[in-house]
């Protein structure tokens, strides 16, 4: 699987537990839920796309400092040799 799908999903769990704490946490936005379900969508999906942006902005940071590469050349603990 590609890095970028990897990233895609994680992303996506992420904001799915974020708005279901949200969302069970307070009685108060369920009501909100029930009224106004554009707004919620809304707010749902651009919360999501600002998630994504932020996530996408860090990794190409990460790639064009060469962060990823000393990442990726770390020695894996788990595994004698």
């Amino acid at each position: 699987m590609r890095p970028v799908f990897k990233i895609i999903i994680i992303y996506e769990v992420v904001f799915f537990v974020f708005w279901n704490i949200l969302y069970y946490s307070n009685t108060d936005i369920e009501n909100w839920f029930e009224a106004e379900i554009l707004t919620v969508i809304y707010t749902i999906l651009s919360s999501m796309a600002l998630g994504f942006v932020f996530v996408y902005v860090v990794f190409i940071t990460a790639k064009l400092t060469g962060m990823l590469n000393k990442i990726k050349n770390i020695k894996d603990p788990r595994k004698n040799f």
